[in-house]
């Protein structure tokens, strides 16, 4: 039960969300929009831990191969050019100390995804909520009121990989870490609107490191409840660190428009079959944002990153059809 308490820390990345400095209106309407999210992960986890995270509450569909290829796909391209843009860019690195920290990262990652280093949540866990009160010092007037409701919505979707908790190993009984993880975000995201730190960006790196590993710990249990081993996961990752070492910036820039757009797609259908009964205004309301998020990530891509996403799409519902038609064919 610790160990999905360090997780569904991680998966809302405080440290982040405080470093937005949010007016204190905008952190409350951001947190209102994203509250029927919770409310429907919640109905979700209490009523049946699933296996295989949200894929379990759409497997039965002809969507349900689409919805988890895109979430793989997604969280898989989010692990390497995550780690390349905070060495690289949050923590400014260069030379033999970045690619020594970069290797470094790429280990633990690499024993994540084999399941192998889950301990390393705890650490990341209270590390951040220890920082939360660290080198911040009050300025309410840094917080600024945003005049495009548009960007509010931006903001609660920062609190997406909240999704990420059904990934865990879990019980209907431990359901009470979403609204526990979300009060940790909602509180993280109204204190950086009273508080502003010179370190953020070291802050920020950590929460993303602290998602990577969640990430990692999702996936695996992703393959091994497909039973796919691992060790294809493994290989993957590794062979993504060295191309994305041709060009960091390259890399993020081509990866991290498909990875945002699948990952909204996958949670749009994800949230679409969720729940059933009243739960379901929660759930489509859910779905609904996360198909504004789809909407969005296609809408600031320039156009290399627009037609990666039509790309990424087009292959992954594909695949998924084709393969879902077969399995349906086998006796």
């Amino acid at each position: 039960m610790k160990r999905l308490v360090f997780f569904a820390i991680n998966s809302v990345a405080p440290l982040t969300l405080m470093t937005l400095h949010s007016s204190l209106r905008d952190a409350i309407l951001s947190s209102l929009i994203i509250s029927p999210l919770g409310i429907s992960l919640y109905l979700y986890l209490r009523s049946s831990w699933p296996k295989t995270g949200l894929y379990d509450a759409i497997q039965g569909s002809r969507l349900g191969k689409v919805q988890l290829y895109s979430w793989v796909v997604s969280y898989f391209l989010y692990l390497s050019y995550t780690l390349d843009y905070a060495v690289f860019y949050d923590l400014n690195l260069h030379g033999v100390v970045a690619y020594s920290l970069l290797g470094l990262l790429t280990l633990l990652t690499g024993l994540v995804l084999l399941g192998r280093a889950e301990m390393l949540l705890i650490p990341l866990a209270l590390g951040q909520l220890g920082l939360a009160f660290l080198y911040w010092t009050p300025s309410p007037a840094q917080a600024q009121h945003t005049i495009d409701f548009l960007d509010i919505l931006n903001s609660s979707l920062l609190l997406v990989c909240m999704t990420l908790i059904p990934y865990a190993d879990g019980e209907p009984k431990m359901a009470w870490v979403v609204p526990m993880s979300l009060g940790v975000g909602v509180g993280s995201l109204i204190a950086g609107s009273f508080l502003v730190t010179p370190l953020s960006q070291i802050y920020g790196s950590i929460s993303m490191i602290g998602l990577v590993m969640v990430e990692g710990l999702a996936l695996n249990r992703v393959f091994r409840s497909q039973k796919v081993n691992p060790m294809f996961l493994l290989t993957g990752f590794l062979v993504s660190v060295l191309i994305s070492l041709v060009s960091p910036l390259t890399y993020y820039n081509l990866t991290i428009a498909p990875s945002v757009a699948l990952l909204y797609l996958s949670l749009f259908l994800a949230f679409a079959y969720l729940l059933t009964g009243v739960g379901r205004i929660f759930s489509w309301a859910s779905a609904g944002l996360m198909m504004y998020g789809l909407y969005n990530s296609f809408l600031v891509g320039d156009l290399i990153q627009q037609v990666s996403i039509l790309l990424a799409i087009f292959v992954i519902v594909l695949v998924g059809l084709t393969l879902k038609r077969k399995g349906a064919s086998t006796p």
